[in-house]
C-alpha cells in the first residue's frame, strides 16, 4: 500500500494532500499571506493527526517542483527534504504546469479532441507568465517557457487547435486574446490533489530524485529590488 503525502506551493496556494494507492484521501489548502512559511508544517501536522498517521507510515513525499514563486518552491521544497531525511522515504517531483493541466480536467469538462491543447499559466509578475502546452492525455507538447504578454502574443497560438488557459496567470491574456479557438477556464487554481494523482504514477515507476541534490525549477532568477532612499 503506497501514502504519499504531496506538497504544492509554487503559487499563493498552500496545499497539502494524503494520496493512498493513488486516492486523495485528505486534502487541506489555504491562501493567505505568508501562509507557506507560516502554515505548512500546521496543515501537514493537523492533517496526519485526522488520519492517525505519521511521517514513518508514509511511502514517499511529492514536491511540486515549480516554476512558480521563488520563496514558495523553497520553502516547499525544504520542509519535503525534512520529511524525507526524518522518514528514510524517497522525494518525487512532479511538473507544476502538468499538475495544473490535471487539475483543469478535474474541474472542467474539456472536450478531448487531437486538435486540444492545454495552456496551464501562472503569473510570474509584471506582464509575464509561466506556461506550457499539453495534449488532453497530459503529454507534453511544448515544454515549459516565460511568455511575455504582448500584442504579439496571439502568434504563439495557431488557429487550426483549440487551447485551453487557465491558472493564475491566464487573466494577462483575456485583453489581448479574443480568438474564438481560445477559451478561458475561470477559477482553477495548483492543488496538491493533482500532484499527488501524478505521484502515484511515478511512485509505481520508482521515478525519485536525489534528495540532497534536488531543487526546484525555478526557469529564472529571482528579482530582487533595492529599496528607494528616504528623504
Amino acid at each position: 500500500m503506497a501514502i504519499i503525502i504531496s506538497i504544492e506551493t509554487a503559487t499563493t496556494i498552500c496545499s497539502v494532500a494524503i494520496h493512498k494507492n493513488g486516492t486523495c484521501i485528505a486534502l487541506s489548502e489555504i491562501s493567505e499571506q505568508n501562509a507557506h512559511s507560516s502554515q505548512l508544517t500546521v496543515l501537514l501536522e493537523t492533517m496526519l493527526r485526522s488520519h492517525s498517521l505519521q511521517i514513518a507510515d508514509c511511502s514517499a513525499i511529492a514536491i511540486s517542483q515549480g516554476p512558480g514563486s521563488y520563496t514558495g518552491l523553497r520553502i516547499g521544497t525544504s520542509v519535503a527534504k525534512g520529511l524525507c531525511y526524518a522518514a528514510n522515504i524517497p522525494l518525487i517531483a512532479v511538473d507544476t504546469l502538468q499538475a495544473l493541466a490535471l487539475q483543469a480536467k478535474k474541474k472542467h469538462d474539456i472536450i478531448n479532441t487531437k486538435s486540444t491543447i492545454l495552456c496551464p499559466m501562472i503569473d510570474a509578475r509584471r506582464m509575464e507568465v509561466y506556461t506550457a502546452e499539453f495534449s488532453y492525455n497530459l503529454q507534453s507538447l511544448k515544454s515549459t517557457y516565460p511568455l511575455i504578454v504582448t500584442e504579439n502574443t496571439v502568434t504563439d497560438f495557431h488557429a487550426q487547435n483549440t487551447y485551453y488557459l487557465f491558472g493564475d496567470g491566464s487573466q494577462k491574456l483575456t485583453t489581448i486574446l479574443h480568438q474564438k479557438n481560445i477559451l478561458y477556464i475561470p477559477n482553477i487554481t495548483n492543488s496538491a490533489e493533482s500532484v499527488g494523482e501524478l505521484a502515484q504514477q511515478k511512485f509505481l515507476s520508482k521515478d525519485f530524485v536525489d534528495v540532497a541534490y534536488f531543487t526546484p525549477f525555478y526557469l529564472k532568477k529571482f528579482q530582487t529590488t533595492t529599496p528607494k532612499k528616504q528623504i
